[in-house]
């Protein structure tokens, strides 16, 4: 053979070896094995992203194929991933303000590395036998406390993974006490150090592992940088300080320090861990990895953990509403504005779930409206109690901070996020039966009509004892029954005023007479089986609670017979009964507010006073210019006449404007009132406990001033965050801690697209399992609502079945409103949020 075919051969050679490694390298790869270190090159080559195969690797390196050799090629390619890799490293060495170096970056990464690997490889050292993976939390009398990396990873991982069980397992990842250490774990590790890492290693370690969770919670993210900015705008605080270098140790970790964290998103240091780990350098890459680990589930909620969301209460929280418990001062009793009414019956009607019950109501005998002579109508005062949260969260108190940091509280599939701690939230706060609780009580007289008598109106801080605690099929159950006529006639007298109230706002033009059938929605649930050894699914379709005809199945007018949705749960009777008194006490609340300037005293004379105006949140909302937008008002009234009544209620939809909020009292279209205030759940919102310290600090204010026309001294025990103000004295008293009603807006609105994402994905998964259990083609029933986008033949259709809304592109050309399709699913994949139907 010559000389130039020996050459040949072996270039045939080296080209077939290189190939093969690279295939070795990508099966290793893609299933999780560790590859061999003779192979590492090539699968860094094909791991290495576009940003560095453009800025590091040249264009020489990739064209220019007729000048070097396919090995030479390679080899100049990995050196290029490597350098780059190490560029990358000294980036984060010179941001960080504990100046590592390059070496100690890549000792970090390494460390941590082999920390994983330890925890994944199901091969244990002997001296392990019982304890074949690590520990969730601290076994009694292990040496725990004496490890320097377990303590500097406590409390470095909250609110990074929905279970406190995921979080342990994240500290104790760094437990030196239950981990061999690194040098043991992989032969061919380049580290050359032989005692445990020092503190600035471990320290940079402990942060690479929060860039790779940052990193995992980003999967399912669409649309571009600036967009996914604006998903965690919510998170920005003014005078937050500018973002820190890659890598930087914080020292004090807490909530600020978590905010800033899902705030910045640095997943630059996860990249570097997933490449040293061989993993894809993705968010899908970090979230299998995780999964894998135990740290999360397959199910977990990636958009309540990117959303900056507290998952939950930290120590010094619990701490805190702990000393709340113990808070005696009450400074509406002192004031003696506080009144007792607990010979009321008092009902409260929720869920049966419902463990922070804020609101209760009540009806009180007044007489007949004769004039005394008999033989008059009976008149009555409705009451609505709602839970007196400030009275533990006064204004300027920790647990108020506590709350703030929520918002709200977070209602998903599988958990509920209070806004207060639980011992507050459900027990001490909420309004159990047979327990005497704080309450601010408001009562309210109804004209025949439904209309509220404003003169009628009273508001008061109360101590109630509540009687029965109701669910909505039990108060059904007893107005079917005639009970609710009869023992419990309140019930029989609140459904009454709130059919009349429901009618009144229904002829001042509410969205419930324009929207008489409102599309209704599919609330998924998800609870944790432990025989299941996984979730359990439910479903149920119901009509929204403020919207909608009071109608049951089973109905004889046309209209309801016109009207076919076989999956739907109509509004009840005790629906109606909360829904409208709490609307009420809304608008009760707007009217009263209106009265009191004109209410207060004039006549002073040298007495000094404080100075009360009373600010409120007053919801609006302008109706619908249907004069200028006549051809689309035809075109609803239409669709209404048909007997297309979910498309109807869908077409309706672009005419309701945005709801805005101001200090100055204004109608609110889709209430049909002239004001409303929300207020009625202080619990679970804080800017309803916002109005609650409002509307407490004036009352305080009021009698205050009374006192001092009276010449009473005012008890000392009274204090400025009382009122809101300086404490009387001769010159001004001078308002201070004015309340924000847009503070905590934030939060709230960043609760609702989270809700919408958790019930998305359950739904998509409940969808996904009926697939997956059937050995035919899984098709729902559904009606066209109207046209999305013609050009594309999109159209958003409604699945009975499902109560669920989705976008459908057609295959059979354009589609009428109200056209009923059976349409099978053709792709669903939940975490993504993706689903797909055809014919």
């Amino acid at each position: 053979m010559s000389r130039s075919s020996q050459l040949a051969v072996a270039a045939a050679l080296l080209f077939i070896t290189a190939l093969s490694n690279i295939q070795v390298a990508v099966g290793f790869s893609q299933v999780g094995i560790n590859s061999p270190s003779s192979v590492r090159s090539s699968l860094h080559k094909r791991d290495c992203d576009a940003r560095y195969t453009s800025t590091c690797c040249g264009a020489a390196s990739i064209e220019e194929r007729g000048t070097l050799s396919w090995t030479k090629r390679s080899h100049n390619y990995c050196n290029h991933y490597n350098t780059a890799l190490k560029s990358s490293s000294n980036d984060a060495a010179e941001k960080t303000g504990d100046d590592l170096t390059e070496e100690e970056i890549d000792e970090s990464i390494e460390y941590l590395a082999n920390l994983i690997k330890a925890h994944l490889d199901p091969r244990k050292s002997s001296n392990e036998d019982e304890t074949s993976e690590i520990d969730v939390e601290p076994s009694a009398g292990s040496n725990s406390e004496d490890s320097i990396a377990y303590q500097l990873a406590k409390g470095r991982f909250i609110d990074l993974t929905t279970t406190l069980e995921g979080e342990h397992l994240l500290e104790r990842l760094f437990d030196t006490t239950h981990n061999p250490s690194p040098q043991s774990i992989d032969n061919t590790t380049t580290t050359t150090s032989t005692t445990t890492p020092n503190k600035r290693i471990i320290q940079h370690a402990i942060t690479t592992l929060q860039s790779l969770l940052i990193y995992g919670i980003q999967i399912g993210v669409k649309g571009s940088e600036e967009a996914q900015q604006k998903m965690v705008r919510h998170l920005f605080r003014a005078g937050d300080a500018p973002r820190p270098p890659t890598g930087t140790w914080i020292p004090d970790w807490n909530a600020d320090c978590i905010r800033r964290l899902k705030f910045f998103r640095d997943v630059q240091l996860g990249k570097m861990l997933l490449a040293k780990l061989i993993r894809k350098r993705t968010a899908q890459g970090a979230f299998d990895l995780l999964v894998d680990m135990g740290v999360w589930d397959s199910h977990v909620d990636t958009a309540l953990l990117r959303s900056g969301f507290p998952v939950r209460f930290l120590e010094s929280e619990l701490e805190i509403s702990k000393e709340a418990e113990r808070n005696e001062h009450d400074p509406d009793a002192v004031l003696g504005i506080r009144r007792d009414l607990r010979e009321q019956k008092v009902y409260t009607v929720d869920s049966a779930s419902t463990l922070d019950i804020d609101d209760g109501i009540a009806v009180e005998v007044l007489g007949d409206d004769s004039g005394g002579g008999g033989g008059g109508e009976t008149r009555h005062r409705y009451w609505i109690h709602i839970a007196d949260v400030d009275r533990y969260a006064p204004r300027g108190s920790k647990l108020l901070n506590v709350a703030e940091r929520r918002g709200t509280s977070l209602y998903l599939p599988t958990m509920t996020l209070c806004m207060f701690p639980p011992n507050m939230s459900s027990e001490i706060m909420s309004l159990h039966a047979y327990e005497d609780k704080y309450a601010l009580s408001l009562g309210v007289e109804l004209n025949e009509d439904g209309s509220i008598i404003p003169s009628s109106v009273i508001l008061t801080p109360s101590v109630i004892s509540v009687d029965y605690r109701l669910t909505y099929d039990q108060v059904d159950e007893m107005l079917d029954e005639g009970v609710g006529y009869a023992e419990e006639w309140q019930l029989g007298a609140l459904l009454a005023a709130a059919t009349k109230r429901r009618s009144h706002r229904v002829n001042r033009g509410s969205t419930e007479g324009m929207v008489p059938f409102p599309i209704p929605k599919g609330m998924v649930t998800a609870n944790y089986d432990d025989q299941l050894g996984g979730y359990d699914i439910s479903l149920k379709i119901e009509t929204t609670h403020n919207s909608g005809a009071n109608i049951t199945t089973g109905g004889g007018d046309d209209i309801c017979d016109a009207h076919y949705d076989p999956y739907c749960t109509p509004v009840s009777s005790s629906q109606l009964i909360v829904t409208e008194m709490m609307i009420m006490a809304g608008e009760a609340i707007g009217k009263w507010q209106m009265q009191q300037a004109a209410q207060e005293e004039n006549d002073v004379g040298d007495a000094i006073q404080l100075s009360n105006e009373l600010k409120l949140p007053f919801r609006r909302q302008p109706a619908p210019d249907f004069k200028s937008r006549n051809a689309e008002k035809r075109q609803m009234d239409f669709l209404y006449e048909m007997g297309k009544r979910y498309p109807h209620a869908w077409y309706a939809r672009r005419f309701f404007n945005k709801v805005n909020v101001s200090e100055e009292p204004g109608p609110h279209f889709g209430m049909g009132l002239d004001c409303y205030v929300q207020w009625s759940s202080p619990i679970r919102r804080i800017t309803d406990l916002q109005v609650h310290a409002a509307l407490k600090r004036y009352l305080r204010r009021k009698r205050v001033n009374a006192m001092l026309r009276e010449g009473t001294t005012i008890p000392s025990s009274i204090t400025k965050m009382d009122l809101g103000c300086e404490l009387p004295k001769e010159e001004d008293c001078e308002e201070i801690d004015s309340i924000d009603y847009k503070s905590g807006l934030g939060m709230i609105f960043a609760a609702r697209p989270i809700q919408s994402s958790s019930s998305n994905y359950w739904m998509f998964e409940y969808i996904r399992r009926l697939v997956g259990s059937s050995d035919e083609e899984v098709m729902f029933e559904s009606v066209v609502l109207g046209c999305i986008n013609k050009d594309r033949l999109q159209y958003a259709v409604y699945i009975y079945e499902l109560g669920l809304e989705h976008r459908y592109l057609s295959e059979a050309g354009e589609l009428d409103e109200g056209k009923k399709l059976w349409l099978k699913v053709t792709s669903v994949n939940p975490k993504m949020e993706l689903l797909s139907f055809s014919l």
